[in-house]
């Protein structure tokens, strides 16, 4: 069941209301590897939800939280449940602004997660959310998003 609710969170991508695709950025090239984003292929307004880019949240013990941290930029807190976990599904792509244009969503008492539009977004933007307070460093005084460069 696991895997093929899995496969499908990414085969949505290519469905024509997905309204979003996944795509390279060169923001990040200071850690010398591809990375990628997550960007509008439609407009969305404040409240919409973008059910079909989701991702499922994994509770980690704390021997993979160690191994993972400090390689995977999906490994997240959940304030919902407690714990840190690895964020999988194509939500994961959705890089940190400090003015974020969505919101993690959790779906009731699952592992699913979506995100709820926070400010409107237009075709070609791309998709962000807002971390945490101290993801990047101190006050996110490590933070290389659009925002913090502006």
């Amino acid at each position: 069941f696991f895997m093929s609710s899995h496969v499908r969170r990414y085969l949505s991508i290519y469905t024509t209301n997905a309204g979003f695709e996944i795509d390279r950025t060169d923001r990040y090239l200071k850690f010398k590897k591809a990375e990628a984003r997550i960007v509008a292929t439609r407009e969305w307004k404040t409240g919409d939800e973008i059910y079909l880019c989701s991702g499922i949240f994994t509770k980690l013990n704390s021997e993979e939280e160690r191994s993972l941290a400090q390689r995977d930029f999906s490994v997240m807190f959940s304030t919902k449940r407690h714990c840190m976990g690895l964020f999988l599904g194509p939500a994961r792509f959705a890089n940190h602004d400090c003015c974020a244009n969505c919101k993690f969503n959790p779906v009731g008492r699952t592992n699913a997660i979506y995100f709820k539009v926070t400010r409107d977004i237009n075709i070609g933007e791309e998709i962000t959310c807002y971390y945490s307070d101290n993801y990047f460093g101190q006050g996110n005084c490590e933070c290389l998003c659009e925002s913090c460069e502006r």
